[in-house]
């Protein structure tokens, strides 16, 4: 079992996995993680998604020139294993809901619309109603949200601060969890819909 601490992170080789197997798997047992491609000749980073409580294939053939790094948004335990060890078909990790979803959230015209879009979204999977409004149990940097909306790190700078001031998001610091309002949710049931069927 792994364990890896708030913004901490595992790159997985080739080399890290069985080589009998044609595959492996990856089984979080608590919290979530970024999963991003990391290009072994330039160290690019490639976002292709966030895995909670639920096991990913990793096909081997697929990684190719590629690393797989796991990166800790919440206190993390996992394990990769040779096995399956669920009844039913696992999604393989390149081809997966969120691939689809951050395509749909960097096609959205307007920056602020991106930013909305992947908030409420990780709030769908991720996130915890409460009284007043709605949490997401980590937080997400500046710069990661950047590299999943598809601008700069003071772009989305800028954008927080106007949907703080606005009453739309929070950070709650002692915590580590962003806050949104049920106004924010609502402004993008639209979109949270249409990707109810994923």
């Amino acid at each position: 079992m792994h364990c890896l601490k708030r913004g901490q992170s595992l790159d997985i080789t080739l080399l890290d996995l069985d080589e009998t197997k044609a595959a492996s798997y990856i089984h979080i047992k608590e919290g979530v993680v970024q999963v991003c491609l990391v290009s072994t000749i330039n160290h690019e980073l490639f976002p292709i998604g966030f895995i909670g409580a639920e096991s990913m294939k990793i096909e081997k053939i697929r990684l190719g020139e590629y690393s797989l790094r796991l990166e800790a948004l919440n206190r993390v335990k996992f394990q990769i294993s040779p096995n399956d060890g669920c009844s039913k078909e696992t999604d393989s990790i390149f081809n997966n809901r969120w691939l689809l979803i951050l395509c749909m959230i960097k096609s959205s015209i307007q920056i602020e619309f991106r930013i909305s879009r992947l908030i409420t979204i990780l709030i769908y999977f991720f996130g915890k109603r409460g009284k007043e409004n709605y949490t997401l149990p980590f937080e997400l940097s500046h710069s990661q949200i950047a590299l999943l909306v598809g601008c700069t790190r003071s772009t989305v700078t800028r954008q927080i601060g106007l949907m703080k001031e606005k009453g739309l998001v929070s950070s709650d610091k002692r915590n580590k969890e962003i806050l949104v309002s049920e106004r924010l949710m609502k402004q993008e049931s639209i979109f949270i819909e249409h990707l109810q069927w994923m």
